[in-house]
């Protein structure tokens, strides 16, 4: 193998590409953070209404849950079986609450998927309308 052909390659595109400059750290170290730029980020997460929807139609879904657990095992219960009953509303509440928790999460990614794509082709649109006017005009 021939050790001249690691010290220069031929085969990556530099051409057109600015240079990559190498800073000491005293020279990195000027900049604070406290001197950047503020710049506002847009949320990309669901609103704060859609969320609290979400979360309470997750409580709702427990407490729903919990009322058919108890339904269900006192109707089968004769007697006293309070604890019985008890237990069944405890995993009638965490299954109905844990069923609707990953539906309303599938819904929030839904809705957020759905507006950053409306938001990118309105800006496609608007961009499209932009290059469609004519000089002159």
């Amino acid at each position: 193998m021939n050790d001249n052909s690691s010290s220069e390659r031929k085969d990556l595109p530099n051409e057109g590409m600015p240079a990559i400059e190498l800073s000491k750290e005293s020279a990195l170290n000027e900049y604070s953070i406290d001197s950047l730029p503020i710049t506002a980020t847009p949320m990309s997460g669901p609103s704060k209404p859609s969320q609290a929807l979400a979360f309470g139609s997750i409580l709702l879904g427990g407490a729903c849950g919990g009322l058919i657990g108890f339904a269900f095992t006192d109707l089968q219960c004769s007697g006293s079986c309070s604890s019985a009953s008890g237990l069944g509303a405890l995993i009638g509440a965490v299954v109905g609450a844990g069923g609707v928790g990953v539906v309303s999460v599938l819904v929030l990614r839904a809705m957020n998927e759905w507006k950053n794509k409306t938001k990118i082709e309105e800006g496609k649109t608007a961009l499209s309308d932009d290059y469609s006017k004519s000089p002159n005009d």
